[in-house]
């Protein structure tokens, strides 16, 4: 019996047996998709506006900006906890998105804009990432830690790739507008699931 199982349920496949954790890969999956969509899409949006490579370069900093508040932000979840703090970043990547639709449509969107976001984002985004790893650890058993842990840096990885073909095709083919809907209703998927 324990061969049949085996062999019908692949130790891969064995984290998506539990609830919690199907919500969180879910989720995390979108998150990352729109993560690699929206910094795909204002980097070349940055690139084409001013042609200078050094504003790409310190659009890109200001994405890691926030690994020197990540300190701060465990306390923050040591606090409230993961799961809570990982909502209210999940909701911030949401709003920011949103205010970047509104800009896009009312034709305001301008470089200076883009880097206030990026700031703001990456004041969050790197702690982000380490709350996911550590709020997994909490869904699995011990047992499966190291499944789920290849899993997550496969799915992070494989989302990067096909977010950032999909916000480059997107951007090319129907503009900066449509391609931040998408990038809005992905950050919004990956809201949903954290909150279930």
């Amino acid at each position: 019996r324990r061969k049949l199982s085996l062999r019908r349920h692949p130790a891969i496949f064995e984290p998506f047996r539990i609830r919690n954790y199907r919500f969180q890969w879910t989720a995390d999956l979108a998150t990352s998709w729109a993560l690699g969509m929206e910094i795909l899409v204002l980097s070349w949006y940055i690139l084409a506006e001013t042609g200078s490579v050094l504003l790409l370069t310190m659009f890109g900093a200001l994405l890691f900006l926030g690994t020197l508040l990540s300190p701060m932000l465990g306390v923050v979840a040591d606090r409230i906890g993961q799961l809570r703090l990982m909502c209210v970043l999940r909701a911030l990547y949401l709003a920011l998105s949103f205010l970047v639709l509104l800009v896009i449509l009312t034709g305001n969107l301008s470089p200076q804009l883009v880097f206030v976001i990026a700031f703001l984002s990456g004041l969050v985004r790197p702690s982000e990432l380490g709350i996911r790893s550590s709020l997994m650890a909490s869904l699995v058993p011990a047992r499966l830690l190291l499944t789920t842990t290849s899993l997550s840096r496969t799915t992070v990885d494989s989302a990067r790739i096909v977010g950032a073909l999909g916000g480059s095709a997107l951007f090319a083919t129907v503009g900066i507008a449509t391609t931040y809907v998408v990038i809005v209703v992905l950050f919004s998927l990956g809201l949903v699931f954290t909150l279930a």
